[in-house]
C-alpha cells in the first residue's frame, strides 16, 4: 500500500465520511475511521486498534453510528506508522475508493441469536468482497449503505440504509429480501436465494450508479419515481416478487447488560457513553475478553459493543469490567437515551461543548416528555440523523430548544448553557 493513497480533506466537505486511508481533519486532528469486516472486531484487532490510538492519537475512540471505530488527534505525519500496524492486523483496504465503499452494516447478533432466520455473514462477506473489487461501484456517493439483517433480536429495521438486505422464511425456504429504503419507507423488491443475494445487490448498486445525471441520487431516498422504477426493472428477473412481507423481529430486546434468547445467555452489551471510549478503557475490556476466551466484538449502529459470551461468570466479569472502565451496562441509564457529537473544542464547527451539556441533561432525566435527546454543536447535526423528543443545537444565541425534530428545524426557544437548570421548567406545558 502507497502512502500516496491517503487523503486528508477538510472538515467542511460534505457527503462523505473518513476512512482509515482517507482521514479527515477536524479540530483534535486528523479522524481515521475504521470499518470492521462483517460487522465485527477480533479481540487482537481491537487491541490493536487501541494501541495505535495510544500510540499515534490521542487516546479517544469514538463508536459511530454506522458502527465503525473512529481514532481520534491524529497527527498526518504519523500515517504511515499508522496504516503499517493497522495493515498488520487486516484493517486496511488496498485502496482508499474500495474502503469507503464498503458501507455494510450487519446485525450484531447475527450466528448466536436462536431466533434469528439465518446467520448473514456470509452474505455480508461476500457483498463487502464484491464492493471493494468492482471499481465501478467505487462512484456510490460516501454516505451511500447497505444493511444486511438475519431477523431476530437487536432489528436493524430503524436504521437508515440504501440497499437492504432481509431474511425471512418463505415457501421453499429460507428467502432473502432485498429492498431500496424511500421517503416512503422500504420497498421491497424481490425474495432472493441466499446464494444469489450479493450479486442481486451489486446489480442493484451499480444500476444506481448508471442512473442519468437528470436523477438526484445522492442516497436512494433522492430518486423520484421513474428512478424507482428503473431499479425495479433491473431485478424484475430475479427471484420472486417480495409482496407483503411479516415481521420477523422476535420482540423488543434491552441494548445493554445480559443479552438471552430463548433463556440463554447469548452475548453482554456495552454502551459508550455519546461513542466515546478511551485507549485505557478499550484495552482493559478487550484484555479481559481475551482471556475469557471471547474471540471477537460486535459493533452496531448504537455505539453498543457486543461480547458473544456462553454463561454468567463470563457475561458478570465483562460487565464488571466495563462498569468499572465507564461504560454503560444498565439499560435504564439515561447516558442511552442522549445522542452528542465530539462538540468543541474538537470539531472546528461547534459552538458549545456538547459532552458537558449532556452530562448534565441525563443527571436531570426524566424530563417531561422525553425519551430521546440529541444535543448537537452546529445545525448539522452530525450525531444523529433523526428526530429527537429533545434536540438542543448550539450556536450564537445559546442552546436551541427544538421539539421532536432534528438539529437542522428552526428553534422555538433558547438557553444559555449555564442557565441549563432551567430546562425542566422551560419544556413543561406552558412554560
Amino acid at each position: 500500500m502507497s502512502s500516496s493513497a491517503a487523503i486528508a480533506e477538510p472538515a467542511s466537505v460534505k457527503g462523505w465520511c473518513p476512512g482509515a486511508l482517507r482521514p479527515m481533519q477536524t479540530g483534535d486532528g486528523l479522524i481515521v475511521r475504521v470499518r470492521p469486516r462483517c460487522g465485527a472486531l477480533s479481540v487482537s484487532q481491537m487491541l490493536a486498534v487501541s494501541e495505535v490510538a495510544r500510540r499515534h492519537g490521542n487516546g479517544l475512540i469514538d463508536l459511530t453510528r454506522r458502527a465503525n471505530l473512529q481514532i481520534r488527534g491524529v497527527d498526518a505525519r504519523d500515517l504511515p506508522s499508522l496504516w503499517a500496524a493497522l495493515s498488520e492486523c487486516g484493517l486496511i483496504d488496498a485502496h482508499a475508493d474500495a474502503e469507503a465503499v464498503r458501507n455494510v452494516m450487519v446485525i450484531p447478533l447475527t450466528g448466536i441469536d436462536a431466533t434469528e432466520v439465518c446467520d448473514v455473514r456470509p452474505i455480508a462477506a461476500r457483498l463487502e468482497a464484491a464492493l471493494a473489487e468492482t471499481p465501478a461501484l467505487w462512484a456510490l456517493p460516501g454516505k451511500f449503505g447497505f444493511v444486511v439483517d438475519g431477523g431476530g433480536l437487536l432489528s436493524l429495521d430503524g436504521e437508515r440504509a440504501d440497499i437492504r438486505l432481509k431474511a425471512f422464511h418463505a415457501e421453499g425456504g429460507i428467502r432473502i429480501a432485498i429492498g431500496i429504503d424511500t421517503t416512503q419507507g422500504t420497498q421491497w423488491l424481490r425474495l432472493l436465494d441466499p446464494e444469489a443475494t450479493h450479486a442481486a445487490a451489486v446489480r442493484l448498486a451499480t444500476a444506481f450508479v448508471a442512473l442519468p445525471k437528470s436523477q438526484p441520487r445522492a442516497r436512494m431516498r433522492d430518486l423520484d419515481p421513474s428512478g424507482v422504477g428503473v431499479l425495479r426493472e433491473v431485478l424484475a428477473r430475479c427471484g420472486a416478487p417480495a409482496g407483503d412481507l411479516p415481521s420477523v423481529n422476535a420482540g423488543a430486546c434491552k441494548r445493554v447488560g445480559l443479552i438471552e434468547t430463548r433463556g440463554s445467555i447469548v452475548a453482554v452489551g456495552v454502551g459508550a457513553p455519546f461513542g466515546r471510549l478511551t485507549v485505557r478503557g478499550l484495552t482493559r475490556i478487550a484484555e479481559t475478553a481475551a482471556e475469557l476466551g471471547v474471540a471477537a466484538f460486535r459493533l452496531s449502529p448504537w455505539r453498543v459493543l457486543y461480547a458473544p459470551v456462553t454463561g454468567s461468570r463470563e457475561a458478570s466479569i465483562l460487565l464488571d469490567t466495563a462498569r468499572a472502565g465507564g461504560l454503560v451496562t444498565a439499560a435504564d441509564d439515561p447516558l442511552l437515551a442522549i445522542d452528542a457529537c465530539p462538540g468543541a473544542p474538537a470539531c472546528r464547527s461547534a459552538s458549545a461543548d456538547t459532552r458537558a451539556v449532556a452530562l448534565r441533561i441525563a443527571a436531570m432525566m426524566p424530563l417531561p416528555g422525553v425519551t430521546s435527546v440529541h444535543v448537537s454543536g452546529c445545525a448539522k447535526g452530525c450525531a444523529r440523523s433523526r428526530a429527537a423528543d429533545l434536540v438542543l443545537v448550539a450556536g450564537p444565541k445559546g442552546l436551541g430548544i427544538v421539539r421532536n425534530g432534528s438539529a437542522a428545524a428552526s428553534p422555538n426557544a433558547f438557553v444559555a448553557p449555564d442557565d441549563l437548570h432551567d430546562l425542566p421548567a422551560i419544556l413543561r406545558p406552558g412554560g
